[in-house]
């Protein structure tokens, strides 16, 4: 693994990630502080998009377990930029 392959595991990373349902406002702290963001679908009950820095991939991965443990199914993790 090159050294800028590895820097995004541990360098402050901006990210986006969609997710089928709607999640509180009032839960972005959990989230590691990110943005939150629900808006309607007609052939869904709703998405919520999470849009924030994250201090590293951990950190990433701690959210996307967060959402997993309380049935919240993925729908795009999307890497923007670094932080």
């Amino acid at each position: 693994m090159g050294k800028s392959s590895g820097s995004y595991l541990v360098e402050p990373s901006m990210y986006r990630i969609c997710i089928l349902g709607t999640l509180g406002k009032e839960r972005a702290e959990y989230y590691g502080g990110m943005a939150i963001e629900n808006i309607s679908d007609p052939r869904r009950d709703g998405i919520t998009i999470l849009t924030g820095q994250l201090a590293d991939q951990s950190a990433l991965i701690g959210v996307l377990k967060a959402l997993f443990d309380i049935g919240y199914p993925l729908l795009l993790v999307e890497y923007l930029e670094a932080g």
